[in-house]
């Protein structure tokens, strides 16, 4: 073995669809790591906590939504690996549909929002300024989404 010690951290994600078929992407505050990058609501696991409580939990932190348990599915788990942090995030990812509503930010979190599509998103990955991965797991939700008919 190397010695290199690779850090593991769980964090559920919430791929959240409008009506019209666009995905919710908040920006990063610049006072975090990656600061103004775009990302899915999302964020680590608490002990005992199950992946989908997780991500129910932080995008009512990070958006003000209170969603139905029972309206957000499973999509897939992804793991990202970021070789100079040493870490591997594991993202369980989870999908919904919502009819509006507007996202009230906590600056400490998040300076921005906005709906995007798939092209704006993988447009905006290209660029580096959307977090590694994003284009691949709304493309996985979307297409999780329409197979069971909710979008």
């Amino acid at each position: 073995m190397s010695g290199k010690r690779i850090k593991i951290h769980v964090v559920p994600c919430l791929a959240i669809f409008n009506r019209e078929g666009k995905i919710l992407l908040m920006k990063r505050a610049h006072s975090k790591r990656n600061g103004g990058k775009w990302e899915i609501p999302g964020g680590s696991l608490r002990f005992g906590e199950s992946p989908r409580r997780g991500a129910l939990r932080e995008v009512r932190e990070e958006t003000g939504f209170r969603l139905d348990p029972l309206s957000v599915i499973p999509v897939d788990t992804f793991g990202i690996v970021y070789p100079e942090l040493k870490v591997e995030f594991v993202i369980p990812l989870y999908a919904t549909v919502v009819n509006g509503g507007e996202p009230v930010l906590r600056p400490e979190e998040h300076e921005d929002w906005g709906w995007f599509s798939l092209k704006q998103i993988r447009d905006m990955e290209f660029r580096e300024e959307a977090m590694k991965g994003i284009y691949t797991m709304v493309t996985a939700a979307m297409k999780a989404l329409k197979e069971r008919g909710l979008l």
